[in-house]
């Protein structure tokens, strides 16, 4: 056994800090997030009611609330892309995607797999969207979202 068995400076994790008692939930709300969002859904409004699909999509897909825990957030920020994509008529799709880079690409396939998941009844015009946005994107954007850990 050892000599010095009364010492406690081998002790290097502080045990008390993990007290039920004690411990905060590490998920404050982000109240920044969701002034974006809602300032973004207003922005894309605005955009849909004078027309301009392809700004609204872009402007969408701008600054997702990527990891973010609040559901309220989230959702609310889903159903902004979600009405732009319902805004496009089918044969829009191609010329709107050719205006977005890998990484819009990307969120946007995490939107149509989120539609998927929320509303598997619904999923005919996501689809169609999913048909064209792989084509554009490729099998790399698909191994993107599905290994990415944020969600959206």
């Amino acid at each position: 056994m050892s000599k010095n068995t009364n010492s406690t400076q081998f002790r290097s994790v502080d045990v008390d800090v993990y007290d039920e008692d004690q411990y905060q939930d590490e998920s404050k709300e982000d109240v920044s997030a969701s002034v974006a969002v809602n300032e973004r859904a207003d922005q894309v409004k605005q955009l849909l009611t004078s027309l301009k699909t392809k700004e609204a999509l872009k402007a969408s897909l701008q600054s997702p609330p990527l990891g973010n825990k609040d559901e309220s957030v989230l959702n609310k920020n889903y159903e902004t892309v979600l009405s732009v994509l319902k805004a496009f008529k089918t044969s829009e799709i191609e010329g709107a995607l050719d205006d977005l880079d890998t990484s819009e690409i990307d969120v946007l396939m995490k939107y149509i797999y989120k539609g998927f998941k929320l509303h598997p009844d619904k999923s005919g015009a996501l689809l169609s969207w999913h048909d064209k946005t792989f084509k554009k994107g490729g099998l790399g954007s698909i191994v993107r979202v599905m290994v990415d850990r944020k969600g959206i």
